[in-house]
């Protein structure tokens, strides 16, 4: 019989890699208890009247509800077996569940990140900038300017968004474009900003998140459901928010552990957590939405 070889495993495990998952974080936060969430919206706002005659007419003023939906997200189980345990030098179960719960982080960020977006964007600002390759290899796109930004900043402002606690969300390609403007990158307007996880910048107010993808449209406008496989056709989108004017339900991750199963000689393990997000308001105040616009 030919004597087994044992195998050595490093020390220092190649980990996988997830995206910057902070950025959903800036919301406001839902209770999970239920499969939806309501959030009471106020009606419209009153008039005021000039030198009015008595009496004066009441009027009722017409409450509703956003309503908005909590998934349940798991990953599939996966089976460790026992002996893999013996001759490597790292808890390969640990490794595994972190992975999975990373997994998990990244699938609803990505959700809750497109369901703060409108699903139409054909109304939403498009970049202005100089042609560059698009990310997605379709037709040429136009970088993001600084003007595209005070474009964002304006888009809140007209709808009296508070201008404390405002965010970006940019794709890696996006957030390169932003590198090239003097006004993101020079030290004189980046003193001062404040020290966040995962913010790698400011500009106009707005603090920067960047991950590998953001929220992605097709050349139609429409918003592309996330997890879908990229088209050439896609466009990417910057995000624009206001941290009190968009939510997040999220639940605390729960792994689940069949361990030392004898008919396995091993373990099964997984995790799963329930989560969801919405704009805030029905009126989609409080956010919006830069799309790479093409020469094509």
């Amino acid at each position: 019989m030919a004597e087994q070889i044992l195998k050595v495993f490093s020390k220092d495990l190649q980990k996988n890699l997830f995206p910057a998952n902070e950025f959903y974080k800036q919301s406001k936060l839902d209770s999970v208890n239920g499969g939806t969430v309501e959030v009471p919206q106020s009606g419209s706002k009153p008039t005021v009247e000039v030198d009015a005659t008595v009496p004066l007419t009441p009027e009722a003023r017409q409450d509703n509800v956003l309503t908005y939906s909590v998934h349940k997200f798991n990953t599939p189980p996966i089976y460790v077996e026992d002996a893999n345990e013996a001759v490597i030098n790292y808890s390969k179960r640990m490794d595994i569940m972190g992975d999975h719960i990373a997994m998990l982080n990244t699938t609803i960020a990505e959700r809750i990140g497109t369901a703060w977006c409108p699903a139409d964007g054909s109304s939403s600002l498009k970049t202005t900038g100089a042609t560059r390759p698009s990310s997605a290899g379709g037709a040429a796109v136009k970088a993001v300017t600084y003007n595209d930004i005070l474009n964002l900043m304006t888009a809140l402002d007209t709808q009296d968004i508070p201008a404390d606690g405002r965010y970006l969300l940019a794709s890696a390609n996006m957030y390169a474009d932003l590198l090239k403007l003097p006004e993101f990158t020079s030290s004189d307007f980046q003193k001062g900003v404040p020290v966040e996880n995962g913010v790698v910048g400011e500009i106009l107010g707005f603090k920067v998140y960047k991950r590998s993808k953001s929220v992605r449209y097709n050349n139609t406008f429409q918003k592309i459901a996330a997890g879908t496989s990229t088209q050439t056709t896609d466009r990417d989108a910057i995000i624009a928010w206001h941290k009190s004017f968009v939510r997040r339900a999220e639940g605390s991750a729960k792994t689940y552990g069949r361990f030392d199963d004898p008919e396995y000689l091993g373990s099964i393990v997984n995790a799963m957590v329930r989560a969801g997000g919405s704009k805030g308001r029905t009126n989609g105040e409080g956010v919006a939405v830069l799309i790479q616009a093409t020469f094509a």
